[in-house]
């Protein structure tokens, strides 16, 4: 008989974390369940870690394989998962003991819930910062998304959240990027026609400085692929919002910081692993109206609109042009 609820967990390099989150698991009161711990390649005593928890308790599949990355791990847990429903921990976080007996119990009583979500703490420096809404019934598949894009305290996350597993017959995570969760958004939304907010449980999503989600994404110190792949994410939830017909001024607030970062950014990389992206800016071609009735500042305001009007090579030609003129000049 299959189990009611598959948790899928990525192991990577995370020895110090991995048996709280083992454990905050294996001590749910809700005990109907199969632990899929994914050994993805980890260099360090993860696998055998995974291994000691498997042979006491016969919940737990353990996967070892070759490094593919976050996205290769959830997609080999999806694989073999045989839950009626699908839920994602990452390694290094942990969930309180009745998270899954209260949630279960209300997708239990409602089978026309989809996705069931529910709330989480950032946890850093043993500071904690409470997430949550308030309890509602959403319905269609353009509230779901926007609910998830422009009006929740949630970010772009699969976790806290618990899936019909039909959700993802079809649906698997992009292997190469890092913002995983983000990317795939738009679909999950997709084939959502039901979420419901629960005010029960309680992720604590702890963030590391080792970790991908520490720190500023849009920081010069971060890899210029990271940047890459989060503006493509990004780029892909908000083409959908523009779709939607919703625009709002976060879009305007985002688009400029992705604009502020890769020029920034554009002067230390080769020219054609910038310009493949040029174009692809113009989908977020926002008019000059949208622009001036932002919460941008004036001078970002007048930096976007020059973009509009002369496009962005030429802004970039003229960055570069004021910043050596700079270097150069006697001090």
């Amino acid at each position: 008989m299959n189990p009611t609820l598959s948790i899928i967990v990525p192991v990577y390099k995370v020895e110090e974390y991995i048996h709280k989150c083992i454990t905050s698991i294996l001590n749910q009161t809700f005990t109907d369940f199969e632990l899929i711990l994914i050994d993805d390649g980890s260099p360090d005593n993860c696998g055998a870690i995974c291994d000691d928890y498997a042979k006491i308790d016969n919940r737990i599949i353990v996967i070892h394989q070759k490094n593919q990355g976050l996205s290769g791990a959830r997609n080999a847990g999806l694989n073999i998962a045989k839950g009626d429903y699908i839920t994602f921990v990452d390694s290094d976080d942990s969930i309180a003991t009745n998270t899954y007996y209260d949630n279960i119990e209300i997708l239990l009583n409602d089978n026309s819930i989809d996705v069931l979500e529910y709330p989480y703490q950032k946890v850093y420096n043993h500071e904690q910062e409470l997430m949550t809404d308030p309890t509602c019934h959403i319905y269609r598949k353009k509230e779901i998304f926007l609910y998830w894009t422009l009006h929740s305290n949630k970010m772009h996350v699969v976790w806290n959240k618990i899936y019909k597993r039909n959700i993802f017959n079809n649906i698997r995570f992009p292997y190469g990027k890092i913002h995983e969760d983000s990317y795939l958004l738009p679909d999950i939304s997709e084939n959502v026609s039901h979420l419901y907010v629960s005010e029960k449980g309680m992720y604590f999503y702890l963030i590391r400085e080792s970790s991908i989600s520490f720190g500023d994404t849009f920081s010069r110190k971060r890899p210029f692929k990271d940047q890459l792949d989060h503006y493509d994410s990004w780029l892909k939830v908000n083409e959908k919002i523009k779709y939607y017909n919703a625009y709002n001024n976060k879009l305007i607030l985002g688009y400029n910081r992705y604009i502020s970062t890769f020029i920034n950014t554009e002067i230390d990389h080769p020219e054609n692993d910038f310009y493949e992206y040029e174009s692809r800016f113009e989908k977020l071609n926002f008019n000059i109206k949208q622009i001036m009735q932002s919460q941008l500042a004036n001078t970002e305001k007048l930096k976007l609109i020059l973009i509009k009007t002369i496009g962005l090579k030429k802004i970039i030609i003229i960055y570069k042009f004021l910043k050596s003129n700079r270097l150069s000049s006697p001090r």
